[in-house]
């Protein structure tokens, strides 16, 4: 089993945005966020976010591997507080990638051209609650590196199925309809995982 450790850090990355449906809804709408946008947004909207999700994605990964601590220096206090910011800073990813969900899901059920830079901050604090989400979730046994590079590919191909639909749906009024729909249902996923909390 240890001769593909490596092939299984790439492919849990790679997976890891695909089946969690959350981080799926989101990477998609990003990248029909920046069809519906249009000319450099295409590429500028889904490069920053996954940029930025790499760096969250590495703080992740680096706060999962030193996770532990010292018992002998520290006393069950400390390891108490520790673990309740832990806990409390997970949560406030997991509310920022809810967030994530509502608020890409409304914007492609709006369908209006946004301003590109408010679009790419946005899209930056997003892909930074995913990042650092997927990297505290990295299972022990896969290589970090290939496990961030693996959720970035996946990442990637999402926003490139996204720019797809976004692309061809806009083509004619039946579809653009479609995608509005399918717009706010991403956002009435995101509010029913609130209460999922």
């Amino acid at each position: 089993a240890h001769t593909f450790t490596g092939m299984i850090g790439f492919y849990d990355g790679l997976s890891h945005p695909v089946l969690g449906l959350d981080h799926f809804l989101a990477m998609v709408s990003v990248g029909i966020i920046s069809a519906q946008i249009g000319g450099r947004a295409i590429w500028t909207v889904p490069t920053t976010f996954v940029f930025i999700m790499i760096i969250g994605g590495i703080l992740g990964i680096i706060a999962e591997i030193f996770k532990g601590v010292d018992k002998q220096s520290v006393t069950l206090i400390d390891i108490g507080s520790l673990n309740f910011f832990a806990d409390y800073l997970y949560l406030i990813i997991e509310f920022g990638i809810i967030l994530s969900v509502i608020l890409l899901g409304l914007a492609i059920s709006i369908n209006r051209k946004m301003s590109i830079f408010l679009t790419m901050i946005f899209v930056g604090v997003f892909g930074f609650c995913h990042g650092t989400a997927h990297g505290l979730e990295m299972p022990w046994a896969a290589n970090p590196i290939l496990f961030a590079f693996g959720f970035a590919v996946g990442t990637a191909t999402l926003h490139l199925f996204g720019v797809g639909i976004g692309y061809f749906s806009l083509k004619t009024y039946f579809s653009s309809i479609l995608l509005r729909i399918a717009g706010i249902c991403c956002a009435a996923y995101g509010v029913y995982l609130i209460f999922l909390i």
